[in-house]
């Protein structure tokens, strides 16, 4: 028994020992007070996890955040997802951070700073230190930086929002430092470690901002790998309004010719919302030389889609004259939906064609049935 623990012990100690340790790079950065000079040196260390695939980034920083002595020293350590996304910060015992007068941050403060962090898109992206800098609501005419001090308190209004209350000049550092100049080069740090086993991960993640980032990467790669065109998929049901038209774009690219990529969007429609369906459909309609029987292929998936889809879809097939006994049969099924504006639609269109007997009979009994709402 004795043998069998040391045994099992030795083999998980052979385990951890494959696991890959964090590593520091070097990285050069500008240091947002002062954009003029050279850049500086930062440290920067890769985290992994235990298969050997990136998780994040942390760098530690201390940086002045005004032009003059004044102001206190930001001494933080930040970090980052392997995407690039700002995550959280940490500062070392017993030196929080400041507001003016050297006051410390309140848990108030640290929760703010860090939704603002967290903002890629804050109105901080579009100011400089400057105009953090007047001492009244409006915004300066001009700007000269030998008359700035760092006990300055008053923050342009429209900006008041966005920085954490008596401490404007540390938050547009750290926003700055966190998502501007360092986000690519996190982002293509990672993109060196892309191998397909990292990329089917981040596929099977179910986290949009990782499955962006794979799709990014692939649709960046000439040719478009097609490797994931299952996966993806099975992915397209849950994209979301920022994220579906990505989606189809590597479907698109990654198939090996325009009708297997038709084909395979057009498999995706029984799992679709109502946005999704609609942007595949007009995709469609913007081919000019869209073969017929993709037309008829979509025509099979109407019977599962909600009515704008399937508006959509019958106005582009009566725009193509591609009526056919396949596509016939399909929008027949309509008839029988139990939402009347589906029935309804699938009938206006129908009474134009020219039906088969079968169908001409199902139409007329239709139109007996709802004589009173057509």
């Amino acid at each position: 028994m004795k043998r069998v623990f040391i045994f099992s012990l030795c083999f998980i100690f052979s385990c951890l020992s494959l696991a890959r340790p964090n590593e520091a790079i070097t990285i050069e950065l500008t240091d947002p007070v002062y954009p003029e000079e050279p850049k500086k040196q930062h440290s920067l260390t890769r985290h992994f996890d235990d298969l050997g695939f990136p998780t994040g980034y942390s760098m530690y920083l201390t940086n002045k955040v005004c032009l003059d002595d004044v102001c206190k020293l930001v001494e933080v350590t930040l970090y980052w997802d392997a995407m690039g996304y700002y995550q959280r910060l940490t500062y070392p015992e017993g030196q929080p951070l400041t507001k003016v007068e050297h006051e410390p941050f309140t848990e108030a403060d640290y929760q703010k700073l860090d939704t603002i962090l967290k903002d890629r898109k804050s109105i901080l992206r579009d100011h400089e230190l400057g105009f953090l800098a007047t001492d009244t609501d409006d915004e300066p005419t001009s700007y000269n930086a030998d008359s700035i001090d760092g006990t300055t308190k008053a923050t342009p209004g429209a900006v008041k929002e966005a920085v954490v209350k008596d401490a404007a000049w540390t938050t547009w550092v750290l926003w700055k430092y966190a998502n501007t100049e360092i986000v690519s080069i996190l982002q293509s740090t990672t993109e060196s470690e892309c191998s397909p086993a990292y990329l089917e991960h981040l596929l099977a993640s179910k986290d949009w901002r990782k499955i962006k980032f794979a799709l990014d990467y692939l649709l960046k790669q000439m040719p478009v790998p097609a490797t994931y065109l299952d996966r993806v998929a099975q992915l397209l049901p849950s994209a979301d309004i920022d994220h579906v038209e990505l989606a189809i774009a590597y479907l698109q690219q990654a198939s090996p010719d325009k009708t297997s990529g038709y084909r395979k969007l057009i498999s995706t429609l029984p799992n679709l919302e109502e946005y999704s369906a609609s942007l595949i459909i007009e995709l469609l309609e913007a081919d000019d030389q869209l073969d017929e029987t993709i037309l008829e292929e979509l025509t099979s998936h109407l019977d599962q889609q909600d009515y704008y889809p399937i508006h959509l879809a019958l106005r582009l097939i009566e725009s193509r004259d591609a009526f056919s006994d396949t596509v016939e049969s399909n929008v027949m099924k309509l008839l029988q939906s139990k939402d009347f504006f589906i029935a309804r639609r699938a009938y206006d269109y129908l009474s134009k064609q020219t039906l088969s007997d079968s169908a001409k009979l199902k139409l007329q009994a239709f139109r007996e049935k709802h004589s009173d709402r057509l």
